[in-house]
């Protein structure tokens, strides 16, 4: 989740409620990982392979795809030590010989040139002041022939809520403006693949994967309105008021409680494949 250039995501320590946003983190990566999976098998994913999980935070999906990759390994990168402590201190790397977990930047990885068959950076480039180079770097990590799959979002295309919750597009708006502050882009989906392209990879994809509180069930996406928690720092740091987040808060619990409530998240898979020869 963050690399060696400026991340916008939360430094150790950093996070007011760091205990509300791991429990955030599993609870997004258990809903989406069903489908996430099922779309990089399609996309050529063996049991075999060795595949890197870049940016890999607290390890739920490193452990996800350890899980689907029983005759392969898979190298967890991160940068932040206390997200890498996490990791380590669920997965325990020294008992399983599949699994490294590596304390680096995908910006300038310490790894070796063409390591992997696929490189997966899941909700990483958002919070990444060049995707770009990252990109790049990640086609480094690639065999030829090997796919780098970003999973990440745009939130012009987040998703969507029925019935609407009047302050949380206010909310979502100093969010972003945040974000971008501390050197992120909650846009960076629409501009991966010329990304992509500008890095050297070619054969193109990207698919669509949502989650619904209809198929899942509310509890299971609740964690993601969690105004208080995911507004904490802004609120710290003076970005928004406690009377809006407390005003929105509790339209956000009226929404939670009608249950003709609906709730749908998207997020976007963007693949790639490094070309023969040597790569950008």
């Amino acid at each position: 989740m963050t690399t060696a250039t400026r991340s916008s995501y939360y430094s150790a320590g950093e996070h007011p409620h760091p205990e509300y946003e791991l429990e955030r983190l599993r609870a997004q990566a258990l809903m989406f990982w069903p489908k996430e999976l099922r779309n990089l098998r399609q996309l050529g994913l063996r049991p075999d392979m060795d595949v890197l999980d870049a940016g890999c935070g607290p390890g739920f999906i490193t452990e996800a795809l350890l899980e689907s990759l029983p005759q392969g390994t898979v190298t967890g990168l991160e940068l932040d030590e206390g997200l890498l402590a996490q990791a380590r201190g669920r997965l325990v790397p020294e008992e399983n010989r599949r699994l490294r977990l590596l304390q680096g930047s995908i910006t300038e990885a310490p790894l070796p040139d063409a390591g992997f068959d696929l490189a997966l950076a899941r909700l990483v480039l958002q919070h990444i002041a060049e995707p770009t180079r990252a990109l790049t770097e990640l086609g480094r990590l690639l065999r030829p022939g090997g796919r780098l799959v970003v999973a990440d979002a745009d939130d012009a295309l987040w998703g969507s809520i029925h019935p609407g919750i009047p302050g949380l597009a206010g909310v979502m708006e100093l969010r972003r403006q945040h974000q971008s502050q501390r050197g992120g882009n909650r846009y960076v989906g629409r501009a991966v693949p010329a990304m992509m392209r500008a890095a050297g990879f070619t054969d193109i994809t990207v698919e669509a994967v949502a989650v619904t509180s209809d198929e899942l069930g509310m509890d299971a996406l609740a964690g993601q309105l969690d105004v208080r928690a995911r507004t904490a720092l802004m609120v710290k740091e003076g970005v928004i008021s406690e009377e809006q987040v407390a005003r929105t808060e509790a339209e956000v619990q009226e929404f939670l409680a009608d249950p003709a409530s609906s709730f749908m998240l998207l997020m976007f898979l963007y693949s790639g494949v490094k070309q023969n020869g040597e790569h950008r």
